[in-house]
C-alpha cells in the first residue's frame, strides 16, 4: 500500500468507527503529539481516538497532500461539544508501510474544558 492509500484507509476507518482497521494502519510504537495528548503506543492512542469519535457528528475532509513517506490532511470535525466545528491539521510520517508518527494541530481551548484535570 502506498502512502496515499495508507492515510486514506486510516482516515476513512477512524471517521467511520472502524478502529480495527485504523489500528492496523499504525506502527505499534506510534509517536503521536497532539494539541491535548501525546502517546508512544498505538493502543493508547486508539483508545482515546475511540472516545473522541463519540463526540463527533461528522468529519469533512477539506484538503490532502501526499508524498513518498509523509502526508497532511486538513479537515473539520463537527463535534457535539461546546467546541462546535474543530478545524484540524494532521501530519503523518510513514515507515515500513505503517503510520509511525502523527502531529495533530487544532484549537483545543473548548475541548480542554471537557477533560478532567
Amino acid at each position: 500500500m502506498d502512502t496515499r492509500q495508507l492515510i486514506e484507509t486510516y482516515h476513512h476507518a477512524w471517521t467511520n468507527g472502524d478502529f480495527v482497521t485504523a489500528r492496523a494502519c499504525l506502527a505499534d510504537k506510534l509517536d503521536f503529539q497532539g494539541s491535548i495528548n501525546t502517546f508512544s503506543k498505538a493502543e493508547d492512542f486508539i483508545a482515546v481516538l475511540t472516545q473522541f469519535k463519540q463526540l463527533l457528528k461528522g468529519v469533512t475532509l477539506l484538503n490532502s497532500f501526499f508524498d513518498h513517506q509523509s502526508a497532511a490532511l486538513l479537515y473539520d470535525c463537527d463535534s457535539a461539544s461546546p467546541a462546535g466545528i474543530i478545524r484540524t491539521a494532521e501530519f503523518f510520517t510513514v515507515s515500513d508501510n505503517k503510520i509511525s508518527a502523527i502531529r495533530l494541530v487544532f484549537d483545543a481551548t473548548e475541548l480542554r474544558k471537557l477533560v478532567p484535570a
